[in-house]
């Protein structure tokens, strides 16, 4: 049996799943809140990206599982024609722990986009993010991974390498004109990937598989920086993963208005046990 690592490399690209024209309207009323997800600043005091305590659900990782698991409400339509997937958000942690200026970073489906937002609006207070001893505004992030018959989303403790302190002047943008790029493209990305990775020998006995979900910050450098696991799997797939993604060489960086700026981007990679060679699909 060959070990292999099936990678799904997208960058913050959601999939499109049809389904019935029965949805029509929940899909409309989906788009609807999309127009709506970005609320006013509450405060003008400068966002800080990489505070040195970051903010947190009140209570702690665990609560915060909790919390999303008492209030997801699985669409039924989504349910009936066995829509999943990933659904990411990023948003800003204001001074006094309420959340605002929410920006999706992968979508799976309006529904499911729907369900997420809507669960983020109804966290209670979060603890801010702390920089030089003092609250600050900073932005998080909260992966939702929705699966019928099971958790509907799962989070973990990051992983970090190659974590670079950033100047709070400068501005960290998710979504741009022009995204980061691979030197030879996601082909190439794939290509790279399915080089250097290795399926961990005690994961692979144990039958452990699955998707994690990595980020990392493109500097306008193109150098790759603040690698993370926000999505975690087990600690030798999530080391695993971290470990070939901080071999990248320089990336092409994004641009925003035609200029070069910092990118986070996401990255998900799917280790499966398979009985063929490695298979990349986009």
């Amino acid at each position: 049996m060959i070990i292999s690592g099936l990678i799904s490399l997208f960058l913050l690209i959601g999939s499109f799943q049809t389904i019935d024209a029965n949805t029509l309207q929940n899909i409309v009323s989906a788009n609807n809140l999309y127009s709506e997800q970005s609320n006013p600043p509450k405060s003008k005091e400068k966002i800080i990206e990489i505070p040195d305590i970051d903010p947190m659900f009140s209570g702690g990782s665990h609560e915060m599982t909790r919390f999303i698991s008492t209030s997801l409400r699985y669409p039924p339509e989504a349910a009936e024609n066995n829509i999943q997937g990933l659904v990411v958000y990023n948003f800003v942690v204001e001074l006094d722990g309420s959340l605002s200026e929410f920006e999706i970073m992968h979508r799976a489906h309006p529904l499911l986009d729907a369900e997420a937002l809507r669960i983020l609006k109804s966290m209670p207070a979060w603890r801010p993010g702390v920089y030089k001893g003092k609250n600050v505004r900073s932005r998080h992030y909260v992966p939702m991974y929705f699966k019928l018959n099971k958790d509907g989303y799962r989070t973990t403790t990051a992983q970090q390498r190659k974590v670079m302190p950033l100047d709070p002047n400068e501005e960290i943008f998710t979504i741009v004109d022009e995204m980061p790029q691979f030197p030879t493209g996601e082909d190439g990305l794939g290509r790279f990937i399915a080089e250097f990775i290795r399926y961990p020998s005690r994961a692979r006995e144990d039958g452990i598989q699955g998707r994690i979900l990595c980020s990392f910050i493109v500097r306008k450098d193109g150098t790759i920086s603040n690698l993370e696991v926000i999505n975690g799997l087990d600690i030798d797939l999530d080391n695993e993963a971290l470990r070939v993604l901080s071999m990248m060489p320089k990336w092409t960086p994004g641009k925003n208005d035609n200029e070069i700026v910092n990118v986070k981007c996401i990255l998900p990679i799917d280790f499966t046990i398979d009985d063929e060679a490695i298979v990349l699909k986009e």
